[in-house]
Formats: C-alpha cells, structure tokens, sequence
C-alpha cells in the first residue's frame, strides 16, 4: 500500500471535516465522508469496515450510552432540576468556584460524552457572567478532563499501567504537576470574572442523584462487566429517578433522543476504524525514529490522540509502537499526557463534538482557545520530563 498516498487521503479527510464543521454542516455526516476519503488507498475495503463497525456491539453499545447521557442530561435540564442545583450551587461558591466546580463533578460521569451533562449548567452559568460562547465551550471540556489526568479508575491509565508494567499511583504521581498546571491554566480564563454567592431563589441537589446512581452502580459492575454493560445497567435506573422528580413529563423524553448523535457516534468509531485500517501509527513511526525520544513521543503521541480522538485507543496503539523508546516511568507518564492532550483537542473526540453541538460556538474561535493551550501544555511537560530525566 503506498504510504505517501495513505498520508495524502489522511490530510484530505480530515481537511473535508474540518471545513465541514466549520461550515456548521452537519457533524455524522462530515465524518463518515471523511472515512470514505480516508479510506481512498484501500476503497475495496471500506464497505467491509463499515458493515465491521455497524454490527460491532461496542459501537453499538457506546451509541446506546451516549443517547441515554443526552436524554438524562435532556430531562434534567427540562424539568427544571438542573436549574435548581445551579441556585444551590450558585448560593454557595463564587462564579469562579462554579465555573471549575460544574464540570469537575459532572464530567466525572466515566463515558464517553460524559461533559454533555456538564454543558447546560455551564451555558446558563456562563450567560449569567457574561462569557463568550467559545470560552464555555473550552472550560466545559478543560475541566471534565484534565481529572483524568489522576483519576486511577480512567480506563486509559488502567490500560497503560497493565502494558508498562509500571504501578498505577507512581503514574499518576509523575502526572500530578500537569494536573495542578492544567488546573490553574484554566483558571486564568475566568479569573476576570467575578460576583458573590446568591442567596434568592431556591435551590436543591436532587439532580445530582440521578447522575450520582448511575455512577455509584457502575463502578462495582464494571469490576465484573465492561464499563459499557454497566451503565447500559446503570443509566436507565438514573433516567426513571430524573423521570420520577420531572413527575413523568413524557415531552422530555420525545425532546431527549437525538438521530443527530448517533449518526455522529458512528461516524467517529467508523473513522478510528479506518484509520487503524491503514495503519497510520506505524507509518509515522517509522519515519520518526532519527528523532530524539521525548520528541517523537510527544509530537507521535500527540498526533495520534487527535487521529484516534479516543484516549484508549492511543494508549493501546502507541505504546506497543513507541516501546523502543521508552525506558522508564517517566516516559511511559509522558506518553499518557502528550496522547491525552492530542485527545483532549482532537475534533472527532466524542465529548468535544458533543459540546460543540450543544454550545454552536465559532469554529475557528474556539480552537484558538485549544490548540495553543493544549501546545502551551506539552511544550511544558516535555522541559519538565526532560528535566526529571536528568535529574533521576
């Protein structure tokens, strides 16, 4: 397969969907044409990829979770509970503290598209502070992730503790210092903001409960069943308690199943499919190995976690690939942050084109906010590695 015309259909694609998103197209139908571009190199394959990736049950199952996540978050919004934990939250922490706190609990829902439920509270909140579309959008998705940075139950670090070898909290303990930069990084966006706690209308936290349940009976099961059997448990009995403290308004419902976001789902497993097809990874790799380590594995890692948009599958395909050139802990940490980051910022990554979505910012505006901060962050961690490297 010629690798110079595989690089070529893999500019060409994701050319086409940027374009497309920034034309406000609409986000499924970009992507699955850009899988069809992608796969140009190997056409007579493609119809094989996309029969592989309608009937396999983890897409199918992730397309499940993610529209149970919307129509929950959907309820809650609609029935006036998310408004109500806003108050209660809104009458005890500054704008600030809200702005950090919303996602930061929210996001933590461990699925893909978990920062949906983060969003409405964000776009209310933020309206209210007078922010700009584009900087809710980006502290909606900063926050929900940079926690996954020390988060031991985070599938990708599980998975990456397991291939290195390397115990899971010494991980995390090299990540510490890029989750504490992370953190305070975003602050300055709203650090110009400000306001007291408000002590008018009332407020309650019942929403938290039906997220809080789903989370609370997934983890247990998730030690028994993959993390998608569990909350396809889990989330209906989270929706029933939405639907019970909404008095069982079936009009939430109807306005909570969204096509839009299955077909884009599709789209983005069909895409990472097409591009582990073409084994993009180890064409890269192999043309990057006169490179130092700590370059080629935050600038490979990096590109893979845009490529993939999916923390998990970058940690599996990176590291069986970039073996050679890690040597201890602190490389195996490094490749977690540089792919986590690509991830991060990636436009086919699920919660980013979810918030997008749900936030309808300026394309261009909005990654004028990420991609300098998510380069900012590994040009950074790549002088901290470094120096770690010769200091231990």
């Amino acid at each position: 397969m010629n690798e110079a015309f595989i690089i070529l259909s893999l500019i060409a694609s994701f050319s086409l969907i940027i374009f497309m998103v920034a034309n406000k197209r609409n986000l499924g139908i970009a992507i699955i044409l850009g899988s069809f571009v992608m796969s140009f190199p190997f056409l007579k394959n493609f119809p094989i990829i996309v029969y592989e990736t309608i009937f396999d049950y983890k897409v199918i199952s992730l397309i499940v979770v993610v529209m149970l996540i919307y129509l929950l978050a959907t309820i809650l919004q609609e029935s006036g509970q998310i408004e109500k934990l806003i108050h209660f939250l809104r009458s005890r922490l500054s704008y600030k503290g809200t702005l950090i706190v919303i996602p930061s609990i929210l996001g933590l829902l461990p699925v893909p598209g978990g920062a949906l439920l983060s969003a409405p509270m964000i776009k209310e909140h933020g309206e209210k502070a007078g922010m700009q579309i584009e900087e809710m959008t980006f502290l909606n998705l900063w926050y929900r992730h940079i926690w996954f940075l020390i988060f031991p139950l985070a599938t990708p670090l599980v998975l990456l503790s397991d291939l290195s070898g390397e115990n899971i909290f010494k991980i995390i303990l090299f990540q510490l210092p890029i989750f504490l930069l992370c953190f305070f990084y975003g602050f300055l966006f709203i650090k110009r903001f400000s306001g007291g706690k408000e002590k008018s209308k009332e407020g309650s936290l019942k929403a938290f409960i039906p997220i809080l349940i789903p989370v609370s009976i997934a983890i247990p099961l998730s030690f028994f069943t993959s993390t998608y059997i569990s909350f396809l448990i889990s989330l209906p009995i989270g929706i029933i308690f939405a639907m019970h403290f909404a008095k069982w308004k079936t009009s939430f419902l109807k306005k909570g199943i969204s096509i839009n976001l299955a077909v884009a789902v599709f789209g983005i497993m069909l895409l990472k499919n097409v591009v582990s097809h073409a084994n993009i990874a180890y064409i890269i790799s192999k043309h990057a190995s006169f490179f130092p380590p700590i370059i080629i594995i935050a600038c490979l890692s990096f590109i893979v976690g845009i490529l993939t948009a999916h923390n998990l599958a970058a940690v599996g395909i990176l590291y069986p690939i970039l073996e050679p050139f890690i040597g201890n802990i602190e490389m195996v940490s490094f490749l977690f942050v540089s792919s986590f980051l690509g991830y991060l910022v990636s436009p086919l990554h699920l919660c980013v084109a979810l918030t997008y979505e749900y936030f309808k910012p300026s394309f261009i505006d909005l990654y004028k906010l990420l991609i300098p901060s998510a380069i900012l962050i590994l040009i950074i961690s790549s002088i901290f590695y470094t120096m770690l490297l010769l200091i231990l």
